[in-house]
């Protein structure tokens, strides 16, 4: 699925929340049919609405970069996507090649497989994936000159409940920056009874870490669900364009 080929845009009954929202939204094109004009397309877009990143495949990371390099928003990319099986080294090799492209933020997905498989007794060997990721991206810096973000995956909707606290401690104690409920590509997304666990292990455990919420969001009600307890949203580009009343000039569907 690509962007349809626009010149302009027009805002039209742009809802009032969205002002607020935008600025925690993480403006998402993973398709790997994207062109590189798709991209460029995107980038401008996410500068008109004062979106948080663009969150792109690494491939069109300095594409993005480049689009963006006068601009508050911020780039970001995955890391063994979609299913994380990709060993610490490789994550951790992957994240600085796209960290020297230009990505600000690293959305890396964990190999929950492992926690499905062990329970409790994953915690060390995922801790340290976690761990090798996040010194990568901590001792780099973004483009405001503050440490590259880590967020970390844990595809919660294939977890149980005791499974979500797991990941959230293997995250706590790797050092990431945020765990992310979903990559987008499973059957189940975001719950939220899931993000709860999330937020009361965190808050139980005294951690910083924050929470981004992605994997079917893609209206008002869904956010406004989440909106107490996490600090980012991952949402796809066309209901972030809907929900802000973006049209194209030449009436394309997108």
């Amino acid at each position: 699925m690509k962007l349809k080929g626009y010149s302009q845009f027009i805002k039209e009954d742009v809802s009032s929340d969205m002002s607020e929202i935008n600025p925690i939204i993480d403006y998402t094109l993973l398709d790997e049919s994207a062109s590189g004009q798709d991209i460029l397309k995107l980038c401008r877009k996410a500068k008109d609405l004062g979106v948080k990143s663009v969150c792109v495949l690494p491939k069109m990371v300095k594409i993005a970069a480049q689009e963006l390099r006068d601009s508050k928003v911020l780039v970001c990319t995955v890391i063994s996507f979609p299913s994380g099986l990709k060993s610490a080294e490789e994550k951790a090799d992957e994240a600085r090649t796209a960290i020297y492209g230009g990505a600000d933020e690293i959305d890396m997905v964990l190999n929950h497989s492992i926690i499905k498989q062990k329970g409790y007794e994953s915690h060390e060997e995922l801790w340290n994936e976690v761990a090798k990721v996040a010194n990568v991206c901590h001792e780099h810096r973004d483009k405001h000159s503050k440490s590259v973000t880590l967020k970390v995956i844990v595809e919660s909707g294939l977890l149980t409940d005791e499974e979500v606290v797991i990941a959230t401690e293997i995250c706590e104690d790797g050092g990431a920056d945020y765990i992310k409920t979903s990559t987008g590509k499973t059957g189940v997304g975001a719950e939220l009874n899931k993000v709860r666990i999330m937020y009361n292990t965190i808050k139980n455990s005294g951690s910083k870490m924050k929470i981004k919420a992605s994997g079917g969001i893609n209206d008002l009600s869904q956010i406004n669900q989440f909106i107490s307890y996490v600090d980012r949203f991952g949402m796809g580009y066309a209901s972030v364009d809907k929900l802000n009343g973006l049209t194209a000039t030449n009436n394309s569907n997108y």
